[in-house]
């Protein structure tokens, strides 16, 4: 999940960002955009307000500030989905789009309804592509998320331990039914209704892990984002805003060095802090590379996987989430520490390929102190590291005394899991 930042302080208000004076009149929209970038803001939680901290309108504002630097056949559309923080919004939703630094009103709801659901999030995203059609489209996922290890899905429908991930939403201003998600395999069903993303950017908390990665890889070219918790202040999209219309490498390098860049700077001068910055990373789903990954994966675990993974050497690995025990572990520093280097050396040739580029931090912002104490205990060879993480079955370690987690259950819902094959081992 975003974290809570108390290095910053909270800029305009929302309304400020929503406002029809503000707007520009004369910006002549183009019938067809050579890219429409479309941000989902899924922040009807702590992100639109806590202790003082507003985190969806400063990123807002720095969206905003980004689009003086967009092409006027560029396109920047938004759809915001917040807390009741002023009278004139009055918590519904709505679409925007920003350009030239100006603010343009595209389409408000009626009724406020939960962000999360897929239904809801296939009939915005259809007016988006419908209403600012685009040679490309790049999509952001703005707000929380566990990437695919949680507990059970509250998405109406859904069994009851489906694995969820992205767009906690509380469900405040005007339903009733408690907190809700969205689980990677609907948004995934979702997205493949639409052309394939030119990239989508997870601007939240451990998507990239290969289970969410071999879940999207026929939606989008590039998938990029983080393992691990960021910060509650996310990107700095000022920086990364002209990058999102780039292509190739320069799209995916530029957001991730500005982004880690900016954090491995900000945290320079405070002495608890220094040194940290946000890992991040960029999965290459073109040309079946997830799929040969996948492959290589199922046979590299073949040649020391044993009956007891008691026996496997953990020792020193990062892993990227701690809400009870370690978890997500780092998937090329585990193959490598368990693995032969002749097994490894052929293994690490399909992981390159699907993981192209990655920055490296050993340790990052995090509200679990667990956590924080082991960055002191891993192995502090950085290029151990690959950015990505991936399940490991374990035996009775992922089973909390109340059965909620249940890792070595849920996994088994992600193809990623199904394709490695874990029955192998008596999972």
């Amino acid at each position: 999940m975003k974290k809570i930042v108390l290095l910053f302080c909270a800029l305009a208000c929302l309304i400020a960002c929503h406002d029809d004076d503000n707007e520009e009149k004369d910006w002549t929209v183009p019938s067809k955009a050579s890219r429409t970038v479309m941000i989902y803001m899924s922040g009807e939680n702590n992100l639109t307000y806590y202790n003082g901290f507003r985190y969806l309108s400063a990123d807002l504002n720095e969206i905003i500030e980004g689009s003086k630097k967009l092409a006027d056949n560029e396109r920047l559309v938004i759809f915001v989905d917040s807390l009741n923080t002023n009278t004139k919004q009055a918590g519904k939703p709505f679409i925007m789009e920003v350009h030239g630094g100006k603010t343009f009103n595209r389409h408000e709801f009626d009724s406020d309804f939960y962000a999360c659901d897929p239904a809801r999030f296939r009939e915005i995203l259809q007016w988006m592509t419908t209403n600012a059609q685009a040679d490309s489209y790049g999509l952001v996922l703005w707000g929380h998320a566990c990437g695919w290890a949680v507990s059970t899905d509250t998405i109406a429908g859904a069994r009851k331990y489906d694995t969820r991930a992205y767009g906690q939403d509380n469900g405040s201003d005007g339903n009733s039914n408690g907190v809700r998600w969205m689980n990677i395999t609907q948004m995934a069903k979702v997205l493949q209704e639409f052309p394939k993303m030119e990239f989508i950017f997870a601007d939240c908390c451990n998507m990239m892990c290969a289970e969410v990665g071999y879940e999207l890889r026929n939606t989008t070219k590039y998938l990029i984002g983080s393992p691990a918790e960021i910060p509650g202040r996310g990107a700095p999209y000022h920086l990364l805003v002209p990058y999102f219309y780039k292509n190739g490498a320069e799209l995916y390098r530029g957001i991730i060095d500005n982004y880690y860049d900016y954090y491995l700077e900000d945290y320079e001068n405070d002495y608890q802090l220094d040194g940290y910055s946000v890992p991040l990373s960029v999965m290459d789903t073109q040309n079946q590379n997830m799929e040969e990954l996948a492959r290589a994966t199922y046979d590299v675990l073949g040649t020391f996987f044993p009956e007891k993974p008691q026996m496997l050497d953990f020792k020193g690995l990062v892993f990227y989430w701690y809400p009870d025990v370690s978890v997500m572990y780092d998937m090329k520093a585990f193959i490598k520490q368990n693995a032969s280097p002749e097994a490894y050396a052929k293994w690490e040739t399909a992981f390159k390929r699907a993981v192209p580029y990655y920055r490296m931090s050993m340790e990052w912002m995090t509200i679990y102190a667990e956590l924080e104490y082991a960055f002191n205990y891993f192995n502090q060879d950085e290029s151990m590291n690959g950015c990505v993480s991936m399940f490991i079955p374990k035996e009775n370690a992922y089973y909390n005394y109340y059965g909620i987690w249940r890792y070595n259950y849920t996994a088994k819902n992600l193809s990623w899991n199904r394709e490695l094959g874990w029955e192998r081992f008596g999972w």
